[in-house]
């Protein structure tokens, strides 16, 4: 849905995305039994992947991932030319490796999530040879593990084909979270 926005038309996007929340507004509550869990990382949309955390019976309850909610936790402030709106934007981005972040909020921004939801645990998902992910992963950890919440550190590649090491850590982690 979020991906979509960048290449649909503003008005058939919004109408698409009305219909959406429409027809899940008419959808019976769902008693989930399963595990509750947190993403976070740069980009984690490998539908193979998505499927690995249903097959496990975990649900997706919030994410932290710079290409879907992330980039909404901060607002755009008004006045100004629309490139100084943006500038200060990303200069207000906070809990992100990819932005200026010298207090490294984000894993006690998730732990805070965590908590909020009642989240299981968190799985973070790091980029292939991405560097700030990598920099900020001993951080994040220190905080989860600080804050007694469950994580499962993965690393993935865009366009991955298998996901097999992927898939038995996921098993592992739900039954560790079982």
């Amino acid at each position: 849905v979020l991906k979509s926005a960048h290449f649909m038309k503003v008005e058939e996007h919004t109408a698409l995305v009305k219909e959406l929340v429409a027809g899940l507004k008419a959808m019976p509550k769902e008693d989930f039994k399963g595990k509750k869990i947190i993403t976070s990382g740069i980009i984690l949309d490998d539908k193979g992947l998505l499927e690995v955390f249903e097959a496990n019976n975990m649900a997706i309850v919030a994410d932290d991932i710079a290409q879907e909610t992330r980039q909404f936790r901060t607002l755009i402030p008004e006045g100004g030319s629309a490139l100084e709106r943006m500038a200060q934007w990303w200069a207000d981005v906070e809990g992100c490796s990819l932005a200026y972040d010298p207090a490294k909020l984000r894993g006690k921004m998730v732990v805070e999530d965590a908590k909020k939801l009642g989240a299981d645990g968190v799985v973070y998902a790091l980029m292939k040879f991405c560097d700030p992910e990598e920099y900020d992963y001993p951080i994040f950890k220190k905080d989860m593990e600080g804050a007694g919440v469950p994580h499962l550190f993965i690393e993935i590649e865009q366009g991955t084909t298998s996901i097999e090491q992927i898939r038995t850590r996921i098993q592992t982690f739900a039954e560790i979270l079982a």
